[in-house]
C-alpha cells in the first residue's frame, strides 16, 4: 500500500510540474530583418506557423518559407508537439516547441519549451511559444 501512495504521490507531483525552457538567444550583434523559415509538416496545427510568423513581425522580422525565392542568410528551423491530457482538462496541450535559428547554415540561436501534464500546460499555444521568441530574437 505504501508503494501505491508513493507511485501516486510522484504522477501528481510530476502532473504539477513547471514547464521547462532552453533558451540560447541570437547573439546581439546579428540584426535579423528577414528570416526564411524551414515549413515543418510534421506539425499539424494548421495555425502554428501563422502565429509564429505573426509573432516574429512583432519584432520587425520578415519572414518567407524557405525556397520562396532569393537569397536567404538567416533561416529558422522548428518542431512542435501536441498531447492530449486525459487526467486535468481533457483537452489537447502544446507539450513541445523547438526554434533553431542559423546563418549560413550555422546555428546561432535556439530555443526550446518542454510542458509536463498538468494544470501548467493548459494554455493557449501563442501564449506559450511568446517567451520564446521574445528571449530568441532579443536586443
Amino acid at each position: 500500500m505504501k508503494k501505491l501512495i508513493a507511485l501516486l504521490s510522484a504522477l501528481i507531483v510530476q502532473g504539477c510540474a513547471s514547464p521547462v525552457t532552453r533558451i540560447e538567444p541570437v547573439p546581439a550583434t546579428e540584426t535579423i530583418a528577414r528570416l526564411c523559415i524551414e515549413e515543418n509538416p510534421k506539425t499539424y496545427m494548421e495555425d502554428f506557423l501563422p502565429e509564429v510568423r505573426a509573432q516574429l513581425a512583432e519584432h520587425a522580422i520578415a519572414t518567407e518559407l524557405l525556397g520562396q525565392g532569393g537569397d536567404c542568410p538567416y533561416t529558422m528551423s522548428y518542431e512542435a508537439q501536441w498531447s492530449w491530457d486525459w487526467f486535468w482538462t481533457f483537452s489537447v496541450y502544446l507539450s513541445m516547441a523547438e526554434f533553431s535559428v542559423s546563418k549560413d547554415g550555422r546555428q546561432i540561436g535556439m530555443a526550446s519549451y518542454t510542458a509536463a501534464l498538468g494544470p501548467s500546460a493548459v494554455g493557449r499555444t501563442k501564449n506559450k511559444i511568446r517567451p520564446l521568441l521574445i528571449e530568441l530574437f532579443r536586443k
